[in-house]
């Protein structure tokens, strides 16, 4: 479908599911990838299995709710491949289910601060470069939870919602800089 040769992908989240789905999408057009995670163990498995397909890929472990993580991210991305074109924002949480009037503060902030802060942070740490070359894209994984009131996951929709408005709101900053920024939204994927 398209060609992705000497690109550098970035997924966060990319162990499991849709993230890891993406990053092997993204490796068999071309791409070099970055694998991450929390889960050290996880990351570990997914890049060398990767490797074993013949794909480039190193794997970085990263909490994203953790700012310095998340530049370790970036920093290493750079140390090794000196650039970063594709930024896939997926990494999410959803630690609660059931009405909101029952959400502690501690998740609202986990939520909001993983599925929202995170790529607030990873947007400022990594447009700017994409922008010195006048190329990059940018996705963020939000969900059709955005689009639908939920009793069981509201807060998570809230999450999901905010990320829709980041990327509007993104892509209007850095588009004049050739700097594409999409927010996709999919349902309950089996995996």
């Amino acid at each position: 479908m398209f060609d992705l040769t000497g690109k550098v992908a970035l997924i966060t989240g990319s162990t499991k599911g849709i993230g890891k789905s993406i990053a092997e999408e993204l490796a068999q057009a071309g791409a070099r990838v970055v694998i991450s995670s929390r889960k050290a163990d996880a990351v570990a498995a997914v890049t060398q299995e990767f490797a074993g397909k013949g794909r480039e890929a190193i794997g970085v472990p990263c909490n994203v709710g953790v700012k310095a993580e998340l530049q370790n991210l970036v920093d290493t991305t750079l140390a090794q491949w000196g650039r970063i074109d594709v930024l896939v924002c997926n990494a999410a949480a959803n630690p609660v289910f059931g009405p909101m009037a029952k959400v502690a503060d501690e998740a609202f902030d986990k939520i909001m601060g993983t599925n929202v802060r995170s790529i607030f942070w990873l947007a400022n740490m990594v447009l700017p470069q994409m922008a010195g070359r006048r190329d990059g894209a940018m996705i963020i994984v939000s969900s059709i939870a955005a689009l639908r009131g939920s009793s069981v996951n509201g807060l998570y929709g809230v999450s999901k919602a905010a990320d829709a408005g980041l990327a509007r709101a993104l892509a209007v900053e850095w588009g004049p800089h050739n700097i594409r920024v999409n927010c996709i939204a999919p349902g309950l994927i089996k995996t």
